[in-house]
Order: structure tokens, then sequence, then C-alpha cells
């Protein structure tokens, strides 16, 4: 503003009005200055703001990601676990008691219809293969032993009882047991018998594994609901964060709006300025062009004079010239008139030449004057000349100084519409950061949201 007012003051005079207009114009350079101050404080604003978001999206997708993997693998090994486990006892055990009672019961009534050679087919080794292989050994022993209709008969008694026995136990009483007797049915019975023992024990573990099996189900679904919360919490906060990164990114873009308009506008100074720059160079140059006239026409003037001093000098012979001969005549006329008559002619001749002699000192004293007011007016010209060749150097001087005041503002001009482009460039770049972020959170909201839809899911998996 120093430099502006010092140029302003020292080169008013001359310039145009349409180069005052321009000067006023720069203006713009402090409106581009100021911009750069403001944006400055507000770029270190947005970069802290983007660094707190940036963590805090970090942290929510890794906390987010964390808690969702770690309760999702729980919720599912769990659920997994508790389904496959009373899915596959209750099968197996209802399969594998059913269709071996079942069959049993069969072969028995078989027998008991007198079908001595039917066979129970278990292949298994356990309780129930160990009853299925007893029955087809007394079976067996049966067929060899019975010998007469009574024995037959007392056979069929003691095996219809132990099929009712079968039958009531492949209804689901457990509490039955077969008599244990001293004959082939009694030690049937006792398998039998030991079988039930331990298919009870077996049924009592599945009850409490059934038990311990629904507490996991409950604590499962507890955490199923924590886990519902806190990605209903997750997303929430992710959609409040989301929001605000959008409006930070329609600020950013309002701030390259502006910033870009302001390296336009310091692009118009710094032309205007380039404009006003080579308009003063072309002053400059005028006035040394006219300087150089003054000092032509001076040195003229000044040998105008030189040359009535001459003039003068030659008026001042002529004039002396002029009064020697004016006394020669003089002396001419006395002497013709001593001469009398025959000096008449010479004295009219000598009075001629006194007449033209006193003509010749009239007009040198004419000339004389006239050489006075030229060398007056020549010296006055010569003092006006060297005045104004002051004058067109002070002029100059404050001409190329003017030059120099707009060189430092086209620098300082450049300088501002460097600053405003990279305002514009770092704005642009921090535009795109911005709308990263968003996107990035969007991501974070999305996975929150599939976590939470995941959590609903196991929540309804477990209920």
């Amino acid at each position: 503003e120093g430099a502006i007012s010092a140029f302003e003051d020292s080169y008013s005079a001359t310039m145009a009005p349409d180069q005052r207009a321009m000067m006023r114009d720069l203006g713009l350079l402090a409106l581009s200055v100021d911009v750069s101050t403001k944006y400055s404080a507000a770029t270190s604003r947005v970069r802290e703001l983007l660094n707190t978001v940036q963590d805090v999206a970090k942290d929510l997708n890794q906390t987010g990601q964390s808690v969702a993997e770690q309760r999702t693998r729980v919720v599912l090994i769990g659920a997994g676990i508790a389904i496959l486990l009373g899915g596959a006892i209750g099968f197996l055990l209802a399969r594998f008691f059913s269709e071996g009672v079942t069959h049993i019961a069969v072969v028995a009534q078989q027998a008991a219809a007198g079908n001595l050679q039917a066979r129970a087919q278990v292949d298994s080794k356990d309780e129930l293969g160990q009853m299925a292989a007893s029955f087809n050994a007394m079976l067996d022993r049966i067929t060899k032993l019975v010998q007469t209709e009574d024995e037959r008969d007392q056979l069929q008694r003691r095996l219809m009882e132990f099929l009712v026995l079968v039958a009531e136990v492949s209804k689901g009483d457990l509490s039955k047991r077969g008599q244990v007797t001293a004959d082939m049915f009694g030690n049937l019975a006792d398998a039998f018998n030991l079988m039930l023992d331990r298919f009870s024990k077996l049924m009592n573990q599945v009850r409490d594994a059934a038990g311990r099996v629904n507490e996991s189900a409950g604590a499962l679904l507890s955490t199923a609901g924590g886990l519902t919360r806190t990605a209903q919490h997750q997303a929430d906060e992710s959609n409040r964060t989301l929001k605000a990164v959008e409006g930070l990114t329609q600020s950013m873009r309002q701030v390259a709006d502006t910033a870009g308009a302001s390296s336009e506008s310091a692009k118009q100074a710094l032309t205007a300025t380039e404009r006003g720059r080579v308009a003063v160079q072309e002053t400059v140059q005028d006035m040394q062009s006219i300087r150089a006239a003054v000092q032509r026409m001076s040195k003229q003037v000044k040998g105008l004079g030189d040359r009535s001093l001459e003039i003068s000098q030659i008026v001042s012979t002529i004039r002396d010239i002029a009064s020697q001969t004016n006394l020669l005549a003089l002396n001419a006329a006395i002497e013709a008139a001593g001469a009398g008559e025959a000096g008449a002619r010479f004295a009219v001749v000598a009075d001629q030449v006194r007449k033209l002699a006193e003509s010749s000192t009239q007009a040198t004293k004419e000339i004389a004057d006239l050489v006075k007011v030229i060398q007056t007016e020549t010296q006055d010209a010569v003092v006006a000349m060297e005045q104004e060749t002051q004058a067109v150097e002070a002029g100059s001087a404050s001409a190329l100084r003017t030059g120099d005041v707009f060189k430092e503002i086209s620098q300082i001009a450049q300088r501002s519409a460097e600053i405003a482009q990279a305002i514009a460039e770092s704005s642009i770049q921090q535009t795109t950061a911005t709308e990263e972020v968003a996107r990035t959170i969007k991501d974070i909201t999305g996975g929150a949201t599939a976590t939470l839809q995941t959590a609903d899911q196991t929540r309804q998996t477990v209920e």
C-alpha cells in the first residue's frame, strides 16, 4: 500500500485516467493476501478436523470389525454347537433306540408267533448290540432245547412277557425292568436291564447337556442383544460422522470455488499490472526522447546566442567604420569648401558619403538594439530550456521510479497469483481427500449396518 501511494503521488499528474483506474484495480492484491491468510487458517483447521475424522473412522472401523467378528464367531459357533449337538444327540438316540428296539420287538413277535428261525440283525457293539446278540443266542438255544409242546408254551409265555416289557420301553417308559430268572430268559432280562440302566444314565447326561445348551443359548441371546446395541450405536455414530464430513466437503468445495475466483482475480491484477508496467516503460522512453530533443534545442539556442554575439561584434565593427567614414566625409567636405569652385562636386560627393555614413550608423544602431533583444530572448530561451531539461529529467527519474514500483507490484501480483493457484489446487486436493473420507465412512456405516443385520439374525436364530 505504501508503494502504491508513493506511485500515485509521483506519477498521477502524468498518468491517463484509464491507467489510474487500472492502478485502483490493484486493490485486488490486498484482497488476495487477505484471502491467503484466512485460507491458511481455515486449511489448518480443516486438516485438524480431517485428521480427527480419519482417526475416529479408523477406530470405529477397527472396533466395529473386531467386535463384530468376535461376537459373530462366538454367537455362530455357540449356536452351531448347540443346534448340532442337540439335534445330533436327539436324532441319533431316537434313531438308535427306536430302530434297534423296534427291530428286536419285531423279531420277538415273530419268535412268539412260533418262528424260531427269526434273528435280530443288530451289528453294533453297544448295549443294544449285546442285547440283540443275547436275544439271538437265546433263540438258538430255544431252538435246540425246546422238545415238547409244554416247553414251547412256557417259553412263549416268557417271551410274551419280555415282548410286553420291550413294548413299554419302546414307548419311552425307561423305569420298567425285566424279571431276572434262572433260565435263559433271565440272562436276556439281565442284559436288557443293564442296557436300560446305561441308557437311563445316558439320557440323564443328555438332559443335563440340553440344560447347559439352553443356558448357553440364553447367554448367546444376551450377547447378541449387546452386539445389536453396539452395532446400532456404531451405525448412529457413523451416520452423524458422515453428515459432518458431507458438510465439511461442501464447505471445502466453497473454499475451492473462492480460491479459484481469487486466483482468477490475481491473474487479472497481474495482467493489469503488466499493462501498467509496459505503459510506464513507454512513458519513460517518450520522456527520454523529449529530454534528448530539449537538449538538442538548448544546444541550438545556445548556438544561436553565440551567433548573435558574433553579429553584435560585426555590427560594432560596422558602426566604427561608419563613424570613421562620417569623419572622413566631414574632413572631405572641409577640404572641398577650401578648394572653392573646383571642390564643389567633391563636396556633394562628400555630403552623400556623410549621409550614407549616418544612415549606416543609424542602421547599425537599430541592428545592435535588435541583436540585444535577440540575445536577451536567447538567454531567456536557454534558461527555459535548461529548466525544461531539468523538469524532463526529474519526470524521467520519477517515471523510472514508477517503473520500479510497477515491477515490484508485478512481482507481488505474480506471487499472489501463484499463492492463489496453490490455494486452489490445495483446496481441490483437500476436497478429494474429504470425499474419500466420506466414502470410507459410508463403507464403515455399511459394515455397521451389516453387523446389525447379522446380530439380529443371530438373535432370531438363538431365540
